[in-house]
């Protein structure tokens, strides 16, 4: 009974000893499992920060695939561009070729209307030789004929200036005397023409020696009335002498222009104005008002 429970006892603690081999291996087996997923966890952290940075690379790629794909468009649609400005190049070269081919044709053409002509002028030449000397013959006397009617007409043309000065004179003339009659329309310009007149005569000496003898006189100008309007000068010394001067300021008429027209001693009153209505001044001339 004791040995049964001697076995018993060892048997037991042959299990427990199994037992506890059992719990310290799965004791380290759980640590190791732990240290496996730390590592585990670790090498995760690890795969996910290169994942992040992969995805950014990813990122980065697919955003160069797209810069890429719109140059590669461009590029394409440059390349199209250049075809077709290839293609019309290409049509106008074409087009150009065949005008030139045109041109050409028409070149050869008038090369040969061109010796076709040198010939025929040829011909002709040959052919004209004596009518171009008669030509020329003719030439010459219709030269010299040319030279006496230049001669001829340069005469003329001198005489024309000649008669064309004349004119111009007897035009300035015509204008003057215009301007002149029209000035003597007036009576008053009529009055002082005369005085002028008078003024630049050989009357006013003898005036003036009567004067020196008598004094001054009394002067009366007037206009005649009708006729030739002859202005008068009247000039009197009172109860001695009287002298009247015509002038006629018309500037077509002779000489003498100026003349004595009367004198005496007396005049009646009723032959003269009211009163004088000239003067004369200390050089011994005429002038109107008193």
């Amino acid at each position: 009974m004791c040995s049964l429970i001697s076995g018993r006892s060892d048997n037991s603690r042959e299990a427990g000893g199994d037992l506890r081999l059992q719990l310290e291996l799965k004791d380290r087996h759980i640590r190791e499992l732990y240290e496996e997923v730390s590592l585990a966890r670790a090498r995760l952290g690890e795969a996910e920060a290169r994942l992040g940075v992969a995805g950014g690379r990813i990122a980065k790629l697919e955003a160069d695939r797209e810069r890429l794909r719109g140059e590669l468009r461009e590029l394409e649609g440059r390349e199209r561009e250049a075809r077709r400005q290839s293609e019309q190049r290409g049509r106008r070269i074409s087009r150009l070729e065949r005008e030139i081919g045109h041109l050409r044709s028409d070149l050869s053409r008038r090369d040969e209307l061109l010796r076709r002509r040198e010939r025929e002028i040829e011909e002709l030449s040959a052919e004209s030789g004596e009518q171009l000397e008669r030509k020329e013959a003719a030439l010459e006397d219709a030269l010299r004929r040319v030279d006496g009617l230049s001669r001829d007409l340069e005469d003329r043309e001198a005489e024309i200036d000649r008669l064309r000065r004349v004119i111009d004179g007897l035009q300035e003339k015509l204008r003057e005397e215009y301007r002149l009659r029209r000035r003597l329309a007036e009576p008053s310009n009529r009055l002082r023409a005369g005085i002028g007149l008078f003024n630049e005569s050989e009357c006013v000496r003898a005036v003036t020696s009567i004067s020196k003898a008598f004094g001054e006189p009394d002067l009366y100008v007037e206009l005649e009335e009708g006729g030739e309007r002859l202005v008068f000068l009247t000039f009197v010394w009172r109860e001695i002498a009287w002298q009247r001067y015509a002038v006629n300021p018309e500037p077509e008429v002779g000489e003498p222009r100026v003349y004595l027209a009367g004198a005496g001693e007396t005049l009646p009153p009723e032959e003269l104005p009211e009163r004088p209505n000239a003067h004369v001044d200390a050089r011994g001339r005429v002038a109107l008002g008193l």
